[in-house]
């Protein structure tokens, strides 16, 4: 508990490193806030295309009308747009529509589907009907219709309705809003995704740099080991730093215990070890045993399985070796309390399989140099 505590105190967030390994991600910001475009441009247009209560179809019928000639011989010629959209409401149309239209459809559907529309001349008559369904429009159209032309009978201001052109019936778009979903799913994408990013970093316990190693736990690092596939010179780098810091600090010493902070068997082959070197693990020993001429033996916390506590008390030096960004922050601490609880004390340790590309953005910026960590 007092190691913790005391690494809890002294712990802090590198908000260099931070901004880099968010730089270094910011792809998947990218990606997510393509895909939060799709899925809500695409989701609207599929409930678009599913829910009929967001389509409408219309259909336009254009009337002519002959007025008859009052008592002085001039023509009935003050009806306006008005005046129709309440006559298409009286009793006189409407009943006579829905004497037509099947019982399914309602007196209330059709007064809120039909709307009359004179533009500039009173003679000219536009009817459009609109409604969620191309049949029903359809129909309530032809009904309007029939209506329309059996009206004069029942006035005497209007001779005859004839229509003089009647369209097709149309789909009509119904305040498209696909650009807004898609522009609504592009920043949410984005902004979840820098969320996630960021309480993914603040919550990672992971060890990444050497401060990180010297700064929690107070253990000086021998050096810092890339993933393999790097250039030669880089290996010749970080063997010459190790060897330095190893002769240093392990001088004297005659049996060294390397010791896995985890199941080292999950670690790829990396730079530590040589091409004839099947093993991590065997290219670190045969660094050590370069640098000191001492015995090295190894261990590991592995699967739940404690290391031999006795073995370590009589090495003259344990070397733990640190995995870059893996899962051994928290789990480190844990066995670095266990081993102060046996009096096993940790002289050194090593970082493997670190991130060259990030490290060299850290230290030097965008400066192609070799790193010493």
């Amino acid at each position: 508990m007092e190691l913790e505590k005391e690494i809890l105190e002294k712990e802090g967030m590198d908000l260099r490193f931070f901004l880099l390994r968010l730089l270094n991600s910011i792809w998947i910001i990218f990606v997510a806030a393509l895909m939060g475009a799709a899925i809500c441009a695409g989701g609207y247009m599929l409930v678009k295309q599913i829910n009929p209560t967001m389509r409408e179809y219309s259909r336009e019928t254009k009337y002519y009308i002959d007025f008859a000639e009052d008592s002085t011989g001039i023509g009935y010629g003050y009806y306006n747009d008005y005046t129709w959209n309440d006559f298409m409401k009286s009793d006189d149309i409407l009943n006579y529509t829905m004497t037509i239209l099947p019982e399914e459809i309602s007196k209330e559907t059709v007064e809120s589907a039909v709307f009359a529309d004179i533009i500039s001349d009173v003679r000219l008559l536009t009817i459009t009907v609109t409604t969620a369904d191309a049949d029903t429009t359809d129909k309530i159209a032809d009904a309007t219709a029939k209506s329309l032309v059996h009206y004069p009978e029942n006035i005497k201001e209007i001779d005859r309705i004839r229509v003089i052109r009647d369209e097709e019936v149309k789909e009509i778009i119904v305040g498209d809003l696909t650009k807004n979903f898609a522009v609504f799913g592009l920043i949410f994408g984005a902004v979840v995704s820098l969320f996630w990013l960021c309480l993914v970093y603040c919550m990672d316990s992971s060890v990444y740099l050497p401060k990180d190693i010297e700064k929690r736990f107070h253990i000086p690092v021998l050096g810092v080991f890339y993933k393999n596939g790097y250039e030669k010179e880089d290996i010749e780098d970080n063997r010459e730093e190790f060897l330095a810091n190893a002769k240093y600090l392990l001088e004297g010493k005659k049996q060294i215990a390397l010791l896995w902070l985890g199941d080292r068997r999950k670690h790829e082959v990396s730079q530590l070890a040589d091409k004839t070197l099947e093993t991590e693990s065997q290219g670190l020993v045969q660094r050590l045993k370069d640098a000191t001429d001492a015995e090295v033996m190894e261990d590991a916390f592995n699967n739940g399985k404690v290391p031999d506590y006795g073995a370590l008390r009589q090495a003259d030096a344990i070397v733990a070796v640190f995995v870059y960004g893996g899962a051994d922050g928290k789990r480190a601490e844990r066995y670095l309390a266990d081993l102060k609880k046996q009096d096993c004390e940790i002289t050194a340790a090593v970082l493997c399989d670190a991130d060259k590309k990030i490290y060299r953005q850290y230290f030097f910026g965008n400066k192609m140099k070799k790193v010493n960590a």
